[in-house]
């Protein structure tokens, strides 16, 4: 196996500092269930800033932060059969939670573990793939894992049943909207009256504007007991919310993009959804989205990859850049950053 000398990476330096610094990065060295990604796109997610500026728990510094990556297979772990070298695929970094830093995103070579990669079709450009792999897990957590529902497939069978998704143009919206049609759910979305159409082509069947003085009441209107909510932004306004339509139609579980924040009625158990337990924890999950349908739906276009790239060009050096976007605020785009020419 070639050894990789000339990796760079978008470092912070030390807690709670910014800018991000461009220095050499860490020498891959995959394990047996591991693949190095030569990154040529890699996406930018709220909890990166959000590490950078107030990080949810300790790390040794300096560290690399960076989620999505999509890009070419340059090294596979001795147990990895599913992947080519030189393969296009998409990639959901875990080293955040880990805490190995050659398993970030913001880097000219990342290492993911298998379960957590997939190969995409030649017609998808890295740069529009980036924006998948964290909305993926997410989305697959909150469905999969949270509401139990029956594993994603080419060709659903109808249950009947809805899910609410508020916030479905959102990145993980995008991806909770197309997976659950995928496991035969029907959906309804909340959006801004702009992002109609976009929620509606990814599968919704039903719409409410999130500016409604009374969107509690019209959502209420197409759901019922047995029906599910999942709360796609996580602002304590829309956990009151999305609280509030749960306990309506009989209770149960209401997972979360963030954190529980409010006091929700009896009868709804509100949780904060972990990407990750896709793959590390809930390995059936992470099987059946990952390996098996998402390669297979992005090869005959049932999975979009939406929202559309909001492209930073010119390298690690634009990654500070390409933060500072998210954070000021993007609506039905996901701000992605060059890393490296394809």
């Amino acid at each position: 196996m070639t050894t990789i000398t000339d990796n760079q990476a978008a470092w912070q330096t030390a807690i709670k500092t910014r800018p991000l610094e461009v220095g050499p990065g860490r020498t891959p060295n995959p394990g047996e269930n591991e693949v190095v990604i030569k990154v040529a796109y890699a996406a930018v997610n709220p909890c990166d800033f959000n590490m950078q500026l107030n990080p949810y728990f300790d790390l040794e510094y300096p560290f690399i932060w960076g989620v999505d990556v999509a890009g070419t297979v340059v090294q596979l772990g001795s147990k990895v059969t599913r992947f080519r070298l030189g393969q296009r695929v998409i990639g959901n970094c875990e080293g955040m939670v880990t805490k190995k830093v050659t398993n970030t995103g913001y880097q000219h070579y990342t290492t993911c573990l298998e379960i957590f990669v997939a190969g995409i079709p030649d017609s998808l450009p890295l740069a529009n793939a980036a924006v998948l792999p964290l909305s993926i897990s997410t989305a697959a957590a909150a469905l999969f894992i949270h509401h139990k529902l029956p594993f994603p497939t080419l060709n659903p069978k109808p249950t009947g049943k809805t899910v609410l998704v508020w916030g479905g143009s959102s990145s993980c919206g995008s991806s909770v909207i197309q997976l659950a049609v995928a496991a035969g759910y029907s959906v309804a979305t909340t959006a801004s009256s702009a992002n109609f159409e976009y929620v509606k082509d990814l599968g919704a069947s039903h719409v409410f504007n999130h500016k409604d003085s009374m969107i509690v009441d019209e959502i209420l209107k197409v759901l019922g007991p047995g029906d599910l909510v999942v709360d796609c932004i996580g602002t304590n306004e829309t956990q009151i919310a999305c609280g509030k339509i749960v306990g309506k139609i009989g209770g149960g579980r209401l997972p979360l993009l963030n954190p529980p924040q409010v006091q929700f009625p009896e009868g709804v158990d509100a949780v904060f959804v972990i990407a990750l337990n896709v793959g590390l924890v809930n390995v059936e999950v992470g099987d059946a989205v990952w390996r098996k349908y998402i390669p297979e739906a992005l090869a005959v276009r049932k999975f979009q990859a939406k929202p559309d790239p909001l492209i930073v060009e010119g390298g690690l050096e634009k990654v500070q850049d390409a933060l500072d976007i998210l954070r000021k605020g993007v609506s039905a785009k996901k701000v992605v950053v060059e890393i490296s020419k394809e």
